[in-house]
């Protein structure tokens, strides 16, 4: 926790709405704790409650007004589960400031793997396709402040490692996706940044 508040003074966030993908452990984690100790409300949210809920306490902690976190429990790799998502945010706090796409799974596979397909399909659907249609559903809101994408990629989007096969393509896809939207809503007066 110290090394957060570290960076306690470095920015402002008072008033923004953030939400973080995959945000009960890992990056995703060390992510929504930064912007609760900068002053954001966010959304915590992943697909197990019990993790949801401990972060969600941890940002509170962190939070200098001691917001208090949405938690929403949900698979991403389901419609219904996006669409509550963004809904129950823009529910809860009006608006959406900074969508931080950063859920996603990296199971090791190369091309000889009998079910190779099966887990092409699941990497594919967290990796990639839940973030166009997290995207696709926040643009209106994002619109109405000037917002913020940052899509969590990786190294490996770049450099080719071995059982990678999988993780590698979907966040290869997902630069260049940063790349195009950052092109098609930067006239929108939305920032899309690709983080490895």
């Amino acid at each position: 926790i110290n090394d957060y508040k570290a960076v306690g003074n470095s920015r402002n966030f008072t008033g923004k709405v953030v939400l973080v993908t995959g945000s009960s452990s890992g990056i995703g984690e060390g992510i929504v704790k930064l912007f609760s100790l900068l002053g954001a409300s966010v959304v915590v949210t992943a697909r197990k409650a019990p993790d949801v809920q401990r972060v969600a306490k941890e940002c509170e902690e962190l939070s200098p007004k001691k917001l208090k976190p949405l938690q929403v429990v949900g698979d991403l790799t389901k419609s219904a589960d996006i669409n509550n998502l963004i809904d129950t945010t823009i529910k809860t706090y009006g608006k959406l400031d900074v969508l931080v796409n950063n859920a996603g799974i990296y199971p090791e596979v190369n091309i000889t793997e009998p079910d190779i397909l099966r887990v092409w399909d699941q990497v594919m659907a967290l990796d990639l396709r839940a973030v166009v249609e997290l995207i696709h559903r926040a643009v209106p809101h994002l619109e109405k402040t000037n917002g913020t994408i940052i899509d969590i990629s990786s190294i490996s989007a770049l450099s080719p490692t071995k059982d990678a096969l999988v993780y590698g393509t979907a966040k290869a896809g997902l630069d260049m996706l940063s790349k195009i939207l950052a092109l098609e809503l930067g006239p929108k007066n939305i920032r899309v940044n690709s983080v490895k």
